[in-house]
């Protein structure tokens, strides 16, 4: 298919054009290939944020999709100055070990998680959300090289088979079946570019809130999700939060909960520290701290005197 072979070379030679990528998604008009999907009210959503320079996060909306100006680069599905709201979500294999969803989220978002032969550490955060309302989303046709399937994408497939296939052209079906390969594909060259244009695209033109896509890092054993930020603003809420230290040596990895978010009001939080977290800052000098009812507790420093 020659519209397939121009996105082949654009990866090949590593010279992405976005204007010929869009003339050959504004071609299919209104026949794209995809799955509409439903995340229900009620799903939960978890999010991981890197703690930069060790500090901690103290409002809600630092650990929500970031301001435009801080969107430096091209992800799997946003493009450059787009903010979008990446996340896991619970999938029911997930729900049967409370630790999968964390790990896979974790996954996405930390690079220690993937190196070998390496001794790093950092913190991080866990954030989770729920859905208030149905949020409208889209697949593209799932691709075979996930490994480690969830349940959930067979019943994409079987819905795909049954209720949508039929309503595509021959070329809709093999172009962006092409684009959910690629998103199943470890980033190199420009793949990002290419795929996070397609979606954009499609949430653009379409009545369309984000998209569902399998765990790269995981291979196809958990579901991410990308949203819009108006569809975060009015739709999902914050349900609460944990910091986490990470330790990757060689093959190994130990997480461990140093902090639990406490709401001081209905956008800010402080932190309840952990046995392991009290134990960490004694050794490690990490995080000025104050005692409330034997309780250690983490404040932004403007805040210290309130609790004194």
């Amino acid at each position: 298919m020659k519209e397939i072979d121009v996105v082949k070379k654009m990866i090949d030679d590593n010279q992405f054009d976005a204007d010929v990528l869009l003339s050959i998604l504004n071609s299919f008009g209104k026949d794209i290939a995809l799955i509409p999907l439903l995340l229900l009210k009620g799903q939960k959503i978890i999010r991981s944020r890197i703690n930069d320079s060790n500090d901690l996060f103290y409002e809600i909306s630092d650990l929500s999709y970031p301001p435009a100006h801080c969107v430096t680069r091209t992800d799997r599905a946003s493009l450059k100055g787009a903010p979008m709201f990446y996340a896991s979500v619970f999938t029911k294999d997930a729900e049967k070990t409370g630790a999968l969803p964390r790990i896979i989220s974790a996954l996405e978002t930390l690079n220690i998680l993937k190196e070998v032969h390496t001794y790093q550490q950092c913190f991080f955060t866990q954030s989770i959300w729920l859905a208030k309302e149905d949020i409208h989303l889209f697949a593209f046709p799932v691709s075979e090289k996930y490994k480690r399937e969830c349940g959930e994408l067979n019943l994409f497939r079987k819905g795909w088979e049954t209720y949508c296939k039929d309503n595509y052209s021959v070329d809709s079906i093999e172009f962006f079946s092409y684009i959910g390969d690629l998103m199943a594909t470890p980033g190199f060259s420009c793949i990002y570019e290419v795929t996070a244009t397609c979606v954009d695209h499609i949430i653009r033109n379409f009545d369309i809130e984000g998209i569902v896509y399998p765990s790269v890092p995981s291979e196809g054993e958990g579901l991410n999700i990308c949203l819009k930020p108006e569809t975060v603003d009015s739709k999902i809420s914050f349900e609460g939060a944990i910091t986490e230290f990470v330790i990757r040596k060689d093959m190994e990895s130990t997480i461990e909960i140093i902090a639990h978010a406490q709401m001081t009001s209905p956008t800010t939080f402080c932190w309840k520290v952990t046995k392991y977290g009290i134990e960490l800052m004694k050794m490690s000098g990490y995080f000025q701290h104050i005692k409330e009812n034997q309780e250690v507790i983490l404040v932004p420093e403007n805040e210290k005197k309130r609790f004194l």
